[in-house]
């Protein structure tokens, strides 16, 4: 080859690169109140292709609207669908904390599938209407203990549930609450991570390491959003 073709080819490569980063790039909501199918499709409209439903809220429940929220974020067109738990470390017993949010969705007719199980519309003959992950909220010092050990062993406790129960677990939090909180431990950096930061900006170009983790699964990039007429966190992976 001539040194033209060359560097053609190489501008071409790179062109491709671009393009497939774009392709593998995906956007979408995380809520913690009703939502319905109407603002799914509109977000859906709008480029937005997975939702993360609350299961599991802060006082120690679960959350009356998951189920609900969870059916209609398939209903509006959602790719993926996933759910977290906001735990209640004051309430004790995390395993039983576990098991109410899988239970609660189970009860609503709601099961665990991993994603490469899902139909596209999230539902199966024999499952019915699914999530593909849950992730557990590490955030808020004044919601967990002030000994990071402890913090670790609730966690812990939460972590082994899930996996006695068969589910796909991640981990939501950033190095600002995750090293006051759980002392900065990499005892969980095999879990997929999830974490904010607040700049506007749909890219990991943000992302240093913590926490044993080398990179992050997805990024949530900007809260409190009013979106499709719901309030909405915006998220990127």
């Amino acid at each position: 080859l001539t040194a033209l073709p060359k560097m053609m080819l190489f501008v071409v490569c790179l062109l491709c690169l671009a393009l497939v980063g774009r392709v593998a790039a995906y956007s979408g909501v995380d809520v913690s109140q009703r939502t319905y199918s109407s603002n799914f499709n509109c977000m859906v409209n709008n480029g937005y292709n997975f939702a993360i439903i609350r299961v599991y809220q802060s006082n120690g429940h679960p959350d009356p609207n998951a189920a609900a929220s969870i059916n209609d974020a398939w209903a509006g067109g959602m790719s993926y669908v996933d759910g977290y738990i906001f735990p209640c470390y004051s309430c004790g017993n995390p395993a039983q904390q576990m098991d109410d949010a899988i239970n609660n969705l189970a009860y609503n007719n709601i099961k665990h599938v991993k994603r490469g199980e899902l139909q596209a519309n999230g539902t199966s003959p024999t499952v019915g209407v699914s999530y593909g992950m849950i992730w557990l909220d590490v955030e808020g010092t004044q919601y967990w203990s002030s000994n990071a050990q402890s913090n670790i062993d609730f966690l812990q406790g939460m972590v082994d549930q899930g996996n006695r129960r068969g589910v796909t677990m991640g981990i939501y939090s950033s190095n600002s609450q995750w090293s006051p909180i759980m002392g900065n431990t990499a005892q969980f950096s095999n879990l997929p991570l999830w974490y904010p930061h607040y700049d506007n900006n749909p890219s990991f170009n943000d992302w240093y390491s913590f926490g044993g983790w080398s990179r992050p699964n997805i990024k949530q990039y900007a809260g409190d959003v009013g979106f499709c007429s719901a309030g909405v966190d915006l998220n990127y992976y």
